[in-house]
């Protein structure tokens, strides 16, 4: 499950930042929505790129929210 939840949002955030169509965007868009109150609880003062968020929730998976985790499996889902 970690290692399930670690790729997604690896791949997820990388989606995030590259150009990319409607339908990637609009996902992406719900993930950052969905982790954005568990990036600033978990994950203060971490700058995006580099995997550095991915790490720092790998850090904490533990303690994201349900949300956000729903959001992770979900990404994972249609990738």
């Amino acid at each position: 499950m970690i290692r399930v939840l670690t790729n997604t949002l690896a791949v997820s955030l990388a989606l995030a930042g590259a150009a990319q169509p409607a339908l990637a965007q609009d996902r992406a868009a719900a993930l950052r929505e969905a982790c954005a109150k568990d990036v600033a609880a978990h994950c203060p003062g971490v700058q995006p790129g580099g995997g550095r968020i991915a790490a720092c929730f790998k850090d904490n998976l533990g303690k994201l929210s349900e949300g956000c985790r729903t959001a992770l499996i979900k990404a994972k889902a249609v990738n």
